[in-house]
C-alpha cells in the first residue's frame, strides 16, 4: 500500500473509479488496490467462516455498545497497535482457548488428589471443566477447576474415588469470554 501525504490528496477516503481506494490508517492516507467482487456462491467452508465472522461481529458490537463498560475496558487494556476494542473483541471471538497440558502426576484415584490443567487464550480463559472417565467409558466425576495463583494453571480436586485408574481418561475443557471451547484428553 502506498502512503500519500500531500496537499492534493489531503484527507481522501473512498474509492476512485474501480482501481484504487483511499483509506485513513492511523492518521495517514493510504492508497490501495480496489477489492474485486467474487463470482459464484461461497464454498461450504467459506460460508461457515462468514457465519462465524457474523457472530463475532455481533459479539464485538455488544461489547462496544454495552452500558457496562467493564468488558470494553478489559479489551482496551490488551489492544495491539492500530487496533480498537471492536477489532480486539472480534479477534477474541474467532480464536478458541488451548489446553496445552494436563498434569496427572498427583492423581492416584483418591479423593482430594489434584489435576493441574494449563489453558491459555489470546485474551482470557474464564473456566476449565474437568471430566474423569473410567476405562469402560462411564463418567466417574466432573466439575470446575480453580485458577492457580500463577494465572495460567487450573487446579481440579477429585471428589470421588476412581478404583479403575488404569486406562482412565481425563478430559479438560477450557472456555473463554465469548464461549469458545478448547479441550485436551489424556489417558492414565
Amino acid at each position: 500500500m502506498a502512503q500519500v501525504n500531500s496537499i492534493v490528496s489531503g484527507k481522501f477516503s473512498g474509492q476512485l473509479g474501480k482501481e484504487i481506494v483511499f483509506r485513513d490508517w492511523a492518521g495517514k492516507t493510504v492508497v490501495a488496490k480496489s477489492p474485486k467482487s467474487r463470482k459464484g456462491a461461497p464454498s461450504a467452508e467459506q460460508a461457515e467462516i462468514q457465519e462465524r465472522f457474523l457472530y463475532a461481529s455481533k459479539f464485538a458490537k455488544a461489547v462496544v455498545n454495552n452500558d457496562d463498560k467493564g468488558m470494553a475496558e478489559a479489551y482496551t487494556a490488551v489492544l495491539r497497535p492500530r487496533q480498537n476494542v471492536y477489532a480486539r473483541a472480534v479477534q477474541d471471538f474467532m480464536s478458541s482457548p488451548v489446553v496445552s497440558k494436563v498434569d496427572v502426576r498427583n492423581y492416584t484415584g483418591a479423593i482430594g488428589n489434584t489435576l493441574k490443567v494449563r489453558a491459555i487464550d489470546d485474551f482470557r480463559v474464564v473456566s476449565v471443566r474437568v471430566e474423569i472417565y473410567a476405562a469402560a467409558g462411564t463418567l466417574i466425576e466432573a466439575g470446575n477447576s480453580t485458577l492457580d495463583s500463577n494465572g495460567i494453571d487450573w487446579i481440579y480436586t477429585a471428589t470421588k474415588v476412581n478404583s479403575q485408574l488404569p486406562d482412565s481418561r481425563i478430559v479438560a475443557i477450557a472456555t473463554d469470554v465469548p464461549g469458545n471451547e478448547g479441550a485436551m484428553e489424556v489417558s492414565i
